[in-house]
């Protein structure tokens, strides 16, 4: 499946694609060799941005939370759950488990979609999430269901049966123990044995696989038990006992025994495994025709574990270590192996997962199969089954299915007049559908996921605006400033306005005043304040928003509105945010605005089903008269004026510490052509600069043009703030 790594915040394209994501995030290594530079740079991003993680998870979560409010589980919502399941945290996975159970015990009709949903889920289930119990559950309802399924159609008949062979592979690999042997054990064991006498060749090679599969689940008896109540007519004739004894090696049998036992503990140590099942096993009780009878019922074939193995290259996308199993295994020759084979062969032709030479690669696997006896041997059942699936392929769209079509055709007049003759049979008695892992159907429009995303996100627009603004930061000069408490205030009173500012937002007062003659700082610290606000934001937290006022329309009214229509808010959003939400406006530049109101009052902030907000609000000290405090003090709930909600300060200008500190942060960021001690020196011998670069303007355009100024006599040059 191609991977297309989304934006942060940006809309998923579908279900398959958020998997990926959680899938990524989730690997316990960077699949580094497997990754373009793309889909590496988004992991490494996305591993560091806890909210882009945390959001993609709730997706997921509100997908589930989608499907289990619809009452009709359809195929497609089916659809999208199992591409999700995979890559839930534990306990929503379980949910889904007792979900689709409980559709299917309920329904009275079987529900074919949430059968497919269970034994995907069971067949996918990450380590750990699966507990004994579970398995045992399903299976006991899958193993009803199956004996009752006489008047349904074929495919549900199929289908039951791929699930309970999904289920009982997985107790098979979770060492499950101690099936009840009266209530599920011994009846399924009845049913399936019942099965592999069935004329339709693909439905005996399920049972027998789901047999297999089921022997590698012991039931509640002890070896011996079960020993004495299969054996006990051959027990009963001590001579027969004897004669049997006489003839068997013990060790073998023991071995025997043992296999019971044999999971599949991984693909390391498949050859061997395999080896040891097929030579202890196959040979369990040839030499003891006594006993045949009574211990056949639990025999064990090594085609069994050699197909799990093939399923594990299979799910970990190594189609070259799969075909050198299938060529390699002892067992290569049965046909019960090779019908599974098949069966495997064609699920990966149809699969989308694989590239189009892998898909290729299996259509001509089958081929050879149908064709090379020499190798393969001369099975009928498996010459039809193979050639039966690849008939089914050809009757598929899709590029990598056209192999499948001209292989067809060239089989046609291939081999000898049996082969032919086989061919014409198959082509004569119809086309027999085999249920083939085909793609899953199409997600619904809109999908689950896109009635997720339809809802109001604000938290991920916060999130989109947040990583603009910061974005926007670009490394600059910057000095805390001091401040004094109003116009009025001494010099010798100043204190660090970043402070004063912290503890307004933590107090009940609702404006802060910020003057400042012009170039002070007052814009470059509502930067540093908005960037302060928003490394520190927390979901659904109090929201920084900065406001330049003479870039609004008519800010007196409904500025929030429109400054968060700027940032490309919805309407519906807007008014979420209005109703729920807490705001600090950083508004910039009221003395340039072409108004004179109190905008606090005129935009009715914090009265009732307004907006709930501070203000931090700058303008500059030669704009305002003496009752400046009326433009800015806000009123109280019923609208009447209240000093108390007004703080105040007035940036002062730099000390000689900070124009030291200055100087240094700027030949550190800049790089100019002078050094630190070279502007100090500058300045020593320009008297009248000294006064101007305690202005951080004009600060800034001194450095900026004094190194062009190392033709002129410095000593004798004489700045103004007008020359």
């Amino acid at each position: 499946m191609d991977f297309k790594p989304p934006e942060p915040d940006a809309r998923l394209i579908d279900t398959p694609q958020l998997a990926c994501c959680l899938g990524l995030l989730q690997a316990d290594c960077e699949p580094a060799d497997i990754l373009d530079t793309t889909t590496r740079n988004w992991l490494q991003a996305t591993k560091n941005d806890p909210d882009e993680r945390e959001r993609l998870m709730a997706l997921a979560t509100d997908v589930i939370r989608a499907f289990k409010r619809d009452e009709f589980k359809d195929a497609k919502s089916v659809t999208e759950i199992v591409y999700l399941a995979p890559v839930l945290e534990r306990d929503e996975f379980r949910y889904l488990i007792k979900e689709f159970y409980s559709g299917l015990d309920q329904s009275g009709l079987l529900d074919v979609h949430q059968l497919k949903g269970l034994a995907h889920l069971v067949q996918g289930a990450p380590s750990g999430y699966l507990d004994a119990d579970d398995l045992v559950k399903i299976l006991d309802l899958l193993s009803t269901r199956l004996r009752d399924t006489h008047q349904q159609s074929t495919e549900h008949f199929y289908q039951l049966m791929a699930a309970v062979c999904h289920v009982l592979d997985a107790m098979a690999d979770a060492e499950i123990k101690d099936l009840d042997r009266e209530k599920i054990h011994e009846p399924l064991s009845s049913y399936l044995d019942e099965l592999k006498g069935s004329s339709d060749p693909f439905l005996a090679h399920q049972a027998s696989y789901a047999y297999q599969a089921l022997l590698h689940v012991p039931d509640d008896e002890t070896m011996w038990q079960a020993t004495l109540r299969r054996t006990g007519k051959v027990i009963r004739g001590m001579s027969g006992l004897v004669c049997a004894m006489k003839n068997l090696d013990v060790d073998r049998l023991i071995e025997g025994f043992m296999n019971i036992r044999l999971g599949l503990s991984g693909a390391s140590k498949l050859i061997e495994m395999i080896r040891k099942s097929y030579y202890g096993v196959t040979q369990l009780t040839e030499s003891a025709e006594c006993l045949k009878e009574g211990i056949s019922s639990c025999r064990k074939y090594a085609w069994y574990p050699a197909l799990r193995g093939a399923d594990v290259f299979i799910q970990d996308g190594q189609f070259a270590e799969f075909r050198k199993l299938i060529c390699g295994a002892p067992c290569r020759r049965d046909a019960a192996f090779q019908m599974g084979v098949c069966q495997r062969l064609g699920d990966i032709a149809v699969g989308s997962k694989w590239d189009s030479e892998v898909r290729e690669g299996a259509i001509a696997f089958l081929g050879e199969i149908y064709r090379n006896d020499t190798a393969w041997g001369h099975e009928i059942t498996v010459k039809q089954l193979a050639l039966n699936i690849l008939m089914q392929l050809s009757s598929q769209s899709g590029g990598e299915i056209q192999a499948a079509r001209t292989l067809v055709q060239e089989l046609q007049n291939d081999g000898g007049d049996k082969k032919q003759a086989l061919y014409r049979t198959c082509r004569e008695s119809g086309l027999r559908s085999h249920p083939l892992k085909v793609a899953l159907p199409a997600m619904a429009s809109p999908s689950l996921l896109d009635r997720v995303q339809e809802r109001l996100d604000v938290e991920g627009q916060i999130r989109h605006l947040r990583r603009q603004r910061l974005r926007e930061q670009t490394k600059s000069v910057y000095i805390q400033p001091q401040a004094i408490a109003n116009l009025q205030a001494r010099d010798d009173t100043r204190f660090p306005l970043m402070e004063k500012v912290e503890h307004f937002l933590e107090s009940d007062r609702k404006v802060f005043l910020l003057l400042g003659e012009s170039g002070a700082g007052k814009s470059t610290f509502n930067r540093e304040l908005e960037r302060h606000l928003w490394e520190a934001y927390k979901k659904g937290g109090v929201i920084p928003l900065h406001i330049s006022l003479p870039t609004i329309d008519k800010p007196e009214h409904d500025m929030i509105a429109k400054q968060l229509r700027k940032a490309e808010f919805t309407e519906p959003q807007i008014r979420e945010l209005k109703l729920h939400r807490t705001f600090t406006l950083i508004c910039d530049g009221y003395d340039e605005s072409p108004q004179i109101r109190n905008i606090y009052t005129s935009n009715r902030l914090n009265q009732p089903g307004e907006w709930n907000a501070k203000m931090i609000i700058s303008c500059r000290s030669e704009y305002v008269g003496a009752d400046y405090r009326d433009r800015f003090q806000p009123g109280d709930r019923n609208s009447r004026a209240d000093p108390a909600l007004l703080r105040e300060a007035v940036i002062t200008p730099f000390s000689m510490d900070q124009i030291q500190e200055y100087i240094a942060q700027y030949v550190s960021v800049h790089r100019p052509l002078w050094s630190a001690d070279e502007y100090k020196d500058a300045l020593d011998l320009i008297p009248s600069l000294k006064e101007l670069v305690t202005n951080p303007f004009l600060m800034s355009l001194s450095l900026e043009v004094l190194p062009r100024m190392v033709d002129h006599d410095l000593s004798v040059t004489h700045i103004t703030r007008v020359a």
